[in-house]
C-alpha cells in the first residue's frame, strides 16, 4: 500500500512538472524581445569593446532580434560568434522575465604590448592569449621589444602554447619566457609599477628598463628568475635608498645571489 502511495505521489509530481513546463513554454513564446541591455564587466580597466560595439553587432540582419519572440532567440550562439572577438574573454547571454536580451562581456586583459624583430606589434593577455592592436584603445602595459621573433603566424594563432608537454613549446620557448616573466611583474604590485620595458638582446636575454632610476637592470636568462627580484628588491631598498637611485648605470643580475653595479 503504501508502494501504491509513493507511485501516485511521483506520478503527481512529475505530471504536474510537465504541464508547468508546457504552460511557462507557451507562455515565453508570446513574450517578445523589446531591448538589448548591454553590460562590460571590466569597462574600467579596458576599453577594447563598449557597449555601441555589442549593440552594433546585435543589430546586424542576421542578429536583429527585437521583435522577435524570445523562444526563437538562440543564446548560444550569439555567445559563440561574441567569444570569437579577439578582445573577448567570455560572453553571456541570456534572457530575463521580461524579455530583454541581456548580455555581458568580459574582457580580456593584456599584461605586454610585443614589437618583435619584424616590427609587428601585438598584446598578450593573462592567459597567454595573443591580442591583436585596437585601433581605438591603447592598453597601457609593459613594452617588450628587441630580438623577438615567433615560430607562429600571428594573424592565425590565438594562444602560444607553453606547456611544456606540447610539441611546440621548444620552439616558442623565447615567447613563452617573455610571458612568464611579464606575468611575474604584471602580478607583483611593486614590480608592475617600476619596470616598464623588457629589451630582448642578441643573445635572447632579457634587460628591464625601470621607470625610476636611471640605469639598467640586467637579468640575463630566466633562471631562478623569481630570487634575481627578490635581491633586486632588497638591493633597491637596502642599498639604492641610501646611495641614490642614478648613481649607477647598470645593475647585472645574471649571476646566481649575486648583484654587480657599474657605475656612472
Amino acid at each position: 500500500m503504501k508502494i501504491l502511495k509513493n507511485i501516485i505521489v511521483w506520478v503527481f509530481i512529475v505530471t504536474y512538472i510537465v504541464v508547468a513546463m508546457s504552460f511557462v513554454k507557451e507562455r515565453r513564446s508570446k513574450i517578445l524581445c523589446h531591448d538589448i541591455k548591454v553590460f562590460i564587466l571590466d569597462s574600467l580597466h579596458n576599453g577594447f569593446i563598449t557597449n555601441s560595439d555589442i549593440e552594433d553587432f546585435m543589430h546586424e540582419t542576421d542578429m536583429n532580434v527585437i521583435g522577435t519572440s524570445v523562444s526563437l532567440i538562440n543564446t548560444k550562439k550569439i555567445e559563440q560568434d561574441l567569444n570569437q572577438y579577439s578582445s573577448v574573454k567570455n560572453a553571456e547571454v541570456y534572457v530575463t522575465l521580461e524579455g530583454d536580451i541581456r548580455v555581458e562581456i568580459d574582457q580580456r586583459n593584456p599584461i605586454v604590448r610585443v614589437i618583435n624583430k619584424r616590427g609587428q606589434s601585438y598584446y598578450i593577455d593573462q592567459e597567454g592569449t595573443i591580442m591583436p592592436l585596437s585601433s581605438k584603445y591603447s592598453s597601457h602595459v609593459l613594452i617588450a621589444n628587441g630580438n623577438i621573433v615567433e615560430h607562429f603566424e600571428l594573424n592565425r594563432t590565438r594562444d602560444i602554447y607553453c606547456e611544456t608537454d606540447n610539441e611546440n613549446w621548444e620552439k616558442n620557448r623565447l615567447v613563452c619566457d617573455l610571458y612568464e616573466l611579464c606575468k611575474f611583474i604584471y602580478e607583483d604590485d611593486f614590480w608592475r609599477s617600476q619596470i616598464e620595458q623588457i629589451y630582448v638582446n642578441d643573445e635572447y636575454e632579457f634587460e628591464l628598463i625601470p621607470r625610476v632610476g636611471s640605469h639598467l637592470i640586467f637579468l640575463g636568462g630566466i633562471e631562478n628568475y623569481k630570487r634575481k627580484f627578490r635581491n633586486l628588491k632588497a638591493f633597491y631598498l637596502q642599498g639604492l635608498n641610501a646611495v641614490g637611485w642614478n648613481k649607477y648605470e647598470e645593475i647585472s643580475l645574471k649571476f646566481d645571489n649575486q648583484v654587480i653595479c657599474t657605475k656612472r
